[in-house]
This record gives C-alpha cells, sequence and structure tokens, in this order.
C-alpha cells in the first residue's frame, strides 16, 4: 500500500508515487526515462529513445478511433531539486518522501516534483488503460526542461505525426493554458582576481534568508525578494562607506527559481565591525517594512567566519556590486492587450564563482521577441561598460495564442459538457517548451492542462490532490471528442 493509495483517481496517484520513488534532477534523467521506455514497451508500444534519454511514445488508437488524427501529449520528466536546510537526503540518489497534509500532497523537506511529475502520470495512466476511447497517442516525454529545454531544443519530431499537442505543464484545472512568453538565459561574467587578507582584516558570513523565493514566471509578479540583489544591496551600501571584499560566491537553484536565500563570505577590517554590523541592521529594517508583505520572514545578519586565504579586490567587489544592482531584475513590462498579464521580466537566479570567473545566470521570458532581445541587450551594454562578457543559451520563442484553434475549441466544449459552464482561458508569463514544438511541427495546435499547485520549485511545494479527478475527467472527454 502506497502512501497516495487511498487518493481518486486510483491510477493517477498509484503512477505519481511510482516515479516519485525515482530520482529525477535535470540532467540525471537515465533512470527514468529507462523505467517509462520498459513500461510502454511491456504494454505494446512502439517507443523511440534518442541519445539524450527524450523518449516518443506511440500508443495505438483504441476501437473506433482508428482512423482518427493523432495526438501528442507531452510532459518533462526532469525537476527541480531543492531542499530545506538541514536536510540531508540525496536527491540525485534517493526518491522522495511524499506525505498528504489535508488536501495536499508534499515531500518531506524537499520539492515534490508536481512539475512536471503530473504531466508524466497522466500519460502513464493513458498507456496503461485499454478501455479508454482515444484517437492514436504520441507521448513526447522529454529531458532537461528546467535548466534549458535542451530535451525539446534537441527533440527530433521526424517520427512525430500529431499536429494536435496536449500538455499537461499547467496548475489551474478550470483553466485552459493557450499560450506563453519565449524566453532566453544568459550568463553574465565577471573576470576577477584575488589579494590576500592581512591580519587587520576579519572575516563575516552576510546572510539573506527567509524570502519565499518561487518560480521566477509564475511568480515573479508578487514582487518577492531577489537575495542575490539583495545581498549586493546591502554590500554595496557597506562599500560606500568601509573597505569591503568579497570571496568566491555562490547562490541560487536553478534558472527559473527566485533564490531566496544566500550567505556569503565578506572580509572587512576588524576595526569597521561596529558600523558595518549597523549598516547590515538598518538595510534589514528598510527591507522588513519594504517587503512587509511580500516576504515577511526576510532576515539579514552578520555572523563570525574563518578569514579565507584569498579574496576579491575591493575595486573588483565595488564592480560585482553595481553589476548586480544595475542588471535588469523583476518586472520590465506589463501586457496593455491583456490585463494583469507580465509581458517581459527578467531574473538574476543564479551565482557562482569559477576559475577567476564570477558568473550570473539570468532568465528573460517575454511574450513579445523584440521586447526579449532589448532586455539582452541592456545586459551586453552593461557588460561592455564593466569589462564583462555574456554567453547566451536555451533561446525559445513563444507560444502564440492562437483563437481560431479546433483543438482549443474542442477543450473548451469538452469542459462544458462535464461542468455546464465554459472555461476559463489564459495566456501566461511563463515559458513552456510549446514554443519550440510549434517552430519544429508546422500547422501545430497546442494546449495545456494541469491540476493545482503551489510553489513550485521550492521545498514548500505542494499539489492540491482534490483537484486531479477534475483534470482526469477533462482529458478523457477531450480524447473523446478527437474522433
Amino acid at each position: 500500500m502506497g502512501v497516495l493509495s487511498e487518493l481518486k483517481p486510483t491510477e493517477f496517484f498509484h503512477y505519481f508515487e511510482e516515479i516519485s520513488n525515482i530520482p529525477r534532477g535535470s540532467y540525471h534523467e537515465e533512470a527514468i526515462s529507462n523505467h517509462l521506455k520498459k513500461f510502454a514497451e511491456d504494454r505494446g508500444c512502439t517507443v523511440f529513445q534518442d541519445p539524450f534519454f527524450n523518449l516518443l511514445i506511440k500508443v495505438p488508437a483504441s476501437k473506433g478511433y482508428e482512423n482518427a488524427e493523432p495526438v501528442l501529449f507531452h510532459g518533462h520528466m526532469d525537476m527541480v531539486l531543492d531542499k530545506e536546510p538541514g536536510v540531508e537526503k540525496d536527491m540525485l540518489k534517493e526518491g522522495l518522501d511524499l506525505y498528504i497534509d489535508g488536501d495536499y500532497i508534499k515531500a518531506k523537506g524537499t520539492t515534490l516534483g508536481a512539475d512536471n511529475g503530473v504531466g508524466v502520470a497522466f500519460m502513464m495512466c493513458i498507456i496503461d488503460d485499454p478501455q479508454l476511447p482515444h484517437p492514436p497517442i504520441e507521448c513526447c516525454i522529454s529531458v532537461q526542461e528546467e535548466v534549458g529545454k535542451k530535451g525539446a531544443i534537441e527533440f527530433n519530431p521526424a517520427n512525430v505525426t500529431g499536429k494536435r499537442l496536449m500538455d499537461f505543464n499547467w496548475h489551474k484545472p478550470d483553466t485552459i493554458f493557450a499560450g506563453c512568453a519565449g524566453d532566453i538565459s544568459a550568463y553574465f561574467k565577471i573576470p576577477v582576481t584575488y589579494e590576500t587578507p592581512d591580519d587587520s582584516m576579519a572575516a563575516y558570513t552576510l546572510f539573506v534568508t527567509g524570502g519565499v523565493g518561487g518560480h521566477s514566471e509564475f511568480d515573479i509578479h508578487l514582487e518577492r525578494i531577489n537575495a542575490i540583489q539583495t545581498f549586493a544591496r546591502i554590500a554595496n551600501k557597506i562599500s560606500l562607506q568601509h573597505e569591503i571584499h568579497f570571496t568566491d560566491m555562490t547562490a541560487g537553484i536553478n534558472r527559473y527559481v527566485i533564490p531566496g536565500d544566500m550567505s556569503n563570505v565578506i572580509v572587512i577590517q576588524k576595526a569597521d565591525f561596529e558600523n558595518v554590523n549597523a549598516i547590515v541592521e538598518a538595510v534589514g529594517a528598510e527591507l522588513k517594512n519594504e517587503y512587509k508583505i511580500a516576504d515577511p520572514d526576510i532576515k539579514v545578519s552578520l555572523t563570525a567566519a574563518k578569514l579565507p586565504e584569498k579574496m576579491f579586490s575591493y575595486d573588483e567587489t565595488r564592480k560585482i556590486c553595481k553589476a548586480i544592482r544595475l542588471l535588469p531584475c523583476g518586472v520590465q513590462s506589463m501586457s496593455l492587450e491583456i490585463e494583469g498579464l507580465v509581458e517581459s521580466s527578467n531574473t538574476l537566479a543564479m551565482i557562482n564563482t569559477a576559475e577567476n570567473v564570477v558568473s550570473i545566470l539570468m532568465t528573460i521570458p517575454s511574450a513579445v521577441t523584440s521586447r526579449r532581445y532589448n532586455i539582452l541587450q541592456k545586459v551586453y551594454d552593461l557588460a561592455e561598460v564593466l569589462g564583462a562578457e555574456v554567453s547566451i543559451f536555451a533561446d525559445c520563442p513563444e507560444w502564440p495564442y492562437n483563437p481560431d484553434s479546433k483543438l482549443l475549441a474542442t477543450a473548451k466544449k469538452a469542459f462544458k459538457n462535464l461542468y455546464g459552464k465554459d472555461p476559463n482561458v489564459e495566456i501566461s508569463h511563463s515559458s513552456l517548451e510549446l514554443g519550440l514544438f510549434c517552430a519544429k511541427i508546422p500547422g501545430l495546435e497546442c494546449i495545456s492542462l494541469g491540476p493545482k499547485a503551489y510553489d513550485v520549485h521550492t521545498p514548500k511545494e505542494r499539489l492540491d490532490w482534490t483537484s486531479v479527478q477534475m483534470v482526469w475527467d477533462h482529458i478523457k472527454e477531450i480524447l473523446k471528442e478527437l474522433i
């Protein structure tokens, strides 16, 4: 008996728990890919697995649907790996510890992987049900979605025949997702040299903790604190009055996660500690006031640390502060066509140091291609001024809304058949892989569906299990209509 065995739809939660026992972090999808391949082959499906471990699974039509046009299903098998401080689980080797908390499924101390284990579980249900009426089905399950959409970029559509795609990477059961932004990721690279601290100096760890974080596209409009920018704000304030040196920097989880925490060792003059600590406390009070709604638990502090053997120069520390503070971050433009929709944004998601270079990773989503590239050009311009370099990857086009889509019309009809009302149709600031699939498969029509999930990409991630049945019934009703 599994943890989720009493929940309905039974088949969905059986498979969701099954895949939750298989580690599937980005870049480490071989085990889950092989598991799904065997699962499908054991049920008589034709499976194509490419060198990246993307899967295309062909499911024969049920009786009476043999001549219907094929339907392409899509989800991604990888998940963001993150855990609460102090949790010792090795998420690359161990499965998740699921538990039920009222209406929610959670994982103890870690991300849950509802993004996008939900999609994988739905496809497993469809593959495993010989009584389910449906056209020929082609399930594309991609890899490395969370780290640059590498799977979709490399996916070869040669064996795909369907022109109707249902994706399962959405989080609102009463809504049909029908269009999204594209995005591009970039590294902003600042070269650094090292100095040796002397006996007049002391080291302290500067902490920025308690930020909610969240998904950099779904949650960007909530104005939550970005811990990387906040760290630079505090350090910059210190640098205006006192000597300060950064040491090797690291923070962030994933390019689609707003960093809620950062801690890093700084070096200052011993004699400056009281003044520096006062500055930290003053900025902390400012942050408490500024973010009392979005991030009420934000906290900054200084703790004594071991003096490192090397540190960045004061001038280079100042340069890094300026770069982080001047790089575009947060909402950049709002749509004037759709009320309340973020049109473009940028998130400083990660920072690390390697080979004498501090690299800042950011992701720029926008529903308008020219605006995405204009924000990117600002990044290039700042790099030119500061003597930094920029490299880009994962350039994904937007998925444009098509109000005349027949698939969308069918999905709306199916929803009304079930619930007696029209569904909401939504366009989002999030960037899915569907823009890449539309570019690869001319004439492709897409929609996305999914149950309620909250705080994805964080250890607070939770799936509202009561909303799954609604989506599952909707999927089955759409399939019945696609004859």
